[in-house]
């Protein structure tokens, strides 16, 4: 593989760290059957109990539109099914509970491993550097 050019620019550099992590966690987490992304979305419809479309792309910080293909794909898949609410409403599924339950440990093993990558200091700068960005918006 050709050495990337080194940009001196933030977004560049996010950009390919966030594509290099997700690569990353996709792979770990490979054998559940599901992305970082909707380990991410399962997780947090779980903590939700259920939620509609709105709330839960709110709660994600993610735009509706955005929200509308995963939640198709995650329908098609038969991880989460309809709940009584206000409009679209979802909960988990049988399936959607047992591929969260089968990732967990994957994911904690990952993030044990970029603990271990970065170093505890390191670690913790990416969470403080990443949340004070979010401030951005």
């Amino acid at each position: 593989m050709a050495k990337l050019y080194e940009s001196p620019c933030y977004c560049t550099n996010l950009r390919r760290s966030a594509n290099a992590v997700s690569d990353y966690y996709d792979a770990r987490l490979r054998p559940s059957g599901l992305t970082a992304a909707q380990y991410y979305l399962l997780l947090n419809l779980s903590r939700l109990g259920s939620a509609n479309m709105t709330r839960w792309a709110e709660h994600v910080g993610l735009e509706r539109s955005t929200m509308v293909r995963n939640i198709h794909l995650l329908e098609s898949r038969g991880l989460i099914a309809p709940a009584e609410g206000r409009g679209r409403t979802f909960t988990l599924s049988e399936a959607g509970c047992a591929a969260l339950d089968a990732a967990m440990p994957l994911w904690e093993g990952v993030q044990r491993e970029l603990e271990g990558f970065l170093g505890a200091e390191d670690a913790q700068a990416v969470l403080r550097i990443g949340a004070r960005l979010q401030e951005l918006v």
